[in-house]
């Protein structure tokens, strides 16, 4: 076991490689914590590379950073000190030695002294033995991600709404959101397969979600997911997330999708959403209901708020079935299409109380790759008759 007068560590490390590395930590350190150590990142210095790790004990985060190494060693050091230092320090070969408790960090016109914490009493991150391993391109998993994260439920009385539902079907990973007022399910058959027997319905913390999207950014290769019964992991590179999961269950997201919505609605995305935005400007700001009125061939856009004036905007639109009223939160519609990559979006409805759902017209291969899929759900607002 290491002791404090044991503590010892010297290298050098390029300040770009550094804070590059920092950046990456840091968003897993608590902003709040009745435990010191957690403000802190772990430092552990061996060979050529120094790894740094931070943790909330919920979500966990661990990468690498290359380093000229002379005397390997592991301490932790304040995390936000840290960052903001190397932050405002020159590009250049930063000099860092570690002595005891103490750690020094040594730049061309300057010397800086961090007290630190020992080694030991930082958590030991959870090993996740994962019963089900799926790669998917970097591109792809921030799109399962940002099509389902909106519709993700920030209410902490429905904790298994507090996440998004990764669920393995028949060779097929659907990622599905609800906040129970909208629902979104992206789905794809990664080009590489999922391996058998694999399924699995686990719940990942919208926290983990919003850091994985964050990441992604940065890949350059696959991204090999890792799902075990309590934890998932994510492996983007040299950086690994670590996540508990949400306990269930997730409710049967199945049995709330209508089977009856036969009345078909197909219009330009863009023009939708730029309508939107300019009648909604009208709306109530709590409810931000704004009525669908469908004719013939015809959708016409209507804001009425008794005391904030009105607006009413047409629109080209292919659709034949009966007349139709229905009301909507024209943010939640919005919301919706700005996930949606086609030209046209296919509404498809039944009565003025039932749930609608949306989705592109066109879901194709993307390049041959991977099959992928959208469905969202929006209930409707009671119109006043």
């Amino acid at each position: 076991m290491i002791t404090a007068q044991e503590v010892a560590m010297k290298f050098s490390i390029a300040q770009t490689e550094f804070l590059d590395a920092l950046q990456v930590v840091s968003s897993a350190v608590p902003s709040r914590t009745t435990l010191p150590v957690l403000s802190n990142i772990l430092l552990e210095v061996s060979e050529d590379k120094v790894e740094m790790r931070a943790t909330d004990l919920d979500l966990a985060i661990a990468t690498k950073a290359r380093a000229n190494v002379k005397d390997p060693g592991t301490l932790t050091v304040p995390a936000k000190k840290l960052f903001e230092l190397v932050r405002k320090l020159p590009k250049e070969e930063l000099k860092i030695e570690a002595k005891d408790l103490t750690l020094n960090v040594g730049s061309k016109s300057g010397r800086y002294k961090f007290l630190c914490i020992r080694p030991e009493e930082f958590p030991v991150l959870p090993k996740v033995e994962a019963d089900v391993e799926v790669s998917l391109e970097p591109d792809l998993l921030e799109r399962l991600i940002r099509r389902t994260i909106y519709s993700v439920s920030t209410d902490e009385t429905r904790p298994a709404l507090n996440g998004a539902l990764f669920q393995i079907r028949d060779d097929e990973l659907r990622v599905v959101a609800t906040d129970g007022h909208r629902l979104s399910k992206a789905s794809c058959k990664p080009q590489g397969g999922i391996p058998t027997p694999p399924k699995g319905d686990v719940i990942v913390p919208l926290k983990a979600l919003n850091q994985v999207q964050r990441l992604l950014a940065l890949a350059a290769g696959p991204v090999s997911v890792g799902i075990s019964k309590n934890h998932a992991r994510f492996t983007i590179g040299d950086t690994t997330l670590t996540t508990k999961l949400i306990e269930g269950p997730f409710p049967n997201y199945e049995q709330v999708l209508p089977k009856q919505n036969n009345k078909h609605l197909k219009v330009k995305r863009e023009d939708l959403a730029q309508a939107l935005e300019r009648v909604s400007v009208f709306s109530d700001s709590l409810t931000r209901q704004v009525k669908l009125s469908l004719r013939p061939n015809r959708l016409t856009l209507i804001v009425q708020t008794p005391d904030q004036g009105d607006a009413t905007e047409e629109l080209d639109a292919q659709y034949g079935s009966d007349d139709l009223d229905i009301g909507y939160n024209a943010a939640y519609l919005l919301d919706i299409l700005r996930t949606i990559d086609s030209e046209d979006v296919d509404i498809r409805l039944n009565t003025p109380v039932t749930a609608g759902l949306i989705a592109p017209t066109a879901q194709t291969d993307k390049g041959g790759a991977s099959k992928e899929d959208l469905l969202c759900l929006v209930m409707p607002l009671r119109l006043a008759s």
